[in-house]
Formats: C-alpha cells, structure tokens, sequence
C-alpha cells in the first residue's frame, strides 16, 4: 500500500464529498441539494445511511446549472412547502 506525507495528502482531492460539503462548495442549501438529487441532476451514492457525490458529479451539475442559465433557461428547485419547512440547511442561501 502506497504512503503519502503530509503535503501529498493535503494536495489530493477528496474522492467523495458528503451533502454538507457540497453544500459549502456550491454556496447551496440543503433544500437545493436535495432537490437536484431527486430531479437527477446530481448523481449521489449511498454508504451506509450517509449520502455522497463524487466532485466530478458536483462539478458536472454546477456546469449544467450554468449551461441552462446561459442557455436562458435558469434551473429553479422547488420542493413542497411542508417538507421545507421542517428541513435543515447548510446556511443561508
């Protein structure tokens, strides 16, 4: 098994963001998070009872939220307002 030092290990990517880190990342609210998650615009994974994005996943749906917003079509989540009113953040939006 390959050994990294510190400044290797401080360099590399992660490979699995979890939601509260995409959130950080993307300035989004957990809502929104969510939302994309079950619109398939965010594809996640499962481990355990934990929910994780790949960065290249987050990536790819950052690059399409600006696509359809250059393309005049801005994606807008929008989840029932009952299950909005009882959900967490990650912070204001």
């Amino acid at each position: 098994m390959p050994r990294y030092n510190a400044a290797e290990k401080d360099s590399m990517e992660p490979l699995k963001l979890s939601l509260a880190q995409i959130c950080a990342a993307s300035g989004e609210s957990t809502h929104v998070v969510y939302d994309a998650i079950n619109a398939g615009h965010l594809q996640t994974f499962l481990v355990g009872r934990r929910r994780f994005a790949r960065p290249d996943a987050v990536r790819k749906w950052i690059d399409f939220l600006e696509a359809q917003s250059n393309a005049g079509k801005p994606v807008v989540y929008r989840a029932r307002s009952a299950e909005r009113a009882g959900a967490a953040s990650c912070g204001p939006k």
